[in-house]
C-alpha cells in the first residue's frame, strides 16, 4: 500500500514577552503570523484529503493542525514533541542568541545538549520509536 507522510512544523510563535522576558514554552501558542503561515499551508493543501493528523501535544502545533485541516480529528502524540532545552529563563540574556540560534550548527554530535536540555540522541530515542509505530499502523 502506498502511503504519504506530510511532516510539518507548527507555525511561527514568540517565545518571548513583549518586555523580553521568556515565555514558558508548553504553552506557547501561534502567534498572527504563525496563523497567516498555518492558513496559507491549509490553501496550499485544500486538496489533500488526510486520513490521519498527529501533533505533539504542545498547544502551537494542534492550533496549526486545527487551521490546516479543520474537519480532521486530530491525534496527539506526544512523543512527537520538538527538541526540549532547559528552562530559558536559566540562561543569561547575553548567551541567548549564541544558545538558541546558533546551537546546531555543523555536524552535531547525539550527546550534544538543546539549550542545557535533551540531547539529540534522546530525541532520536523518543521519536524514532513513534515513527516506527506510525508506518507500521496500517489503518
Amino acid at each position: 500500500m502506498r502511503r504519504r507522510l506530510y511532516l510539518m512544523r507548527h507555525g511561527a510563535v514568540s517565545y518571548f514577552a513583549p518586555d523580553g522576558r521568556p515565555v514558558v514554552e508548553d504553552e506557547v501558542g501561534l502567534n498572527e503570523v504563525g496563523r497567516a503561515q498555518a492558513e496559507a499551508t491549509r490553501d496550499v493543501l485544500a486538496g489533500v484529503t488526510f486520513d490521519r493528523v498527529l501533533t505533539s501535544s504542545l498547544p502551537r502545533t494542534l492550533e496549526t493542525a486545527q487551521i490546516v485541516a479543520p474537519e480532521a480529528k486530530i491525534e496527539e502524540w506526544p512523543d512527537l514533541r520538538e527538541l526540549r532545552g532547559a528552562r530559558l529563563s536559566e540562561i543569561p540574556f547575553e548567551r541567548l542568541e549564541e544558545e538558541f540560534v546558533h546551537a546546531f550548527r555543523g555536524v552535531v554530535p547525539l550527546d550534544k545538549r538543546f539549550l542545557g536540555g535533551e540531547a539529540i540522541g534522546e530525541l532520536f530515542d523518543r521519536v524514532l520509536p513513534a515513527l516506527q509505530r506510525l508506518l507500521a499502523d496500517e489503518t
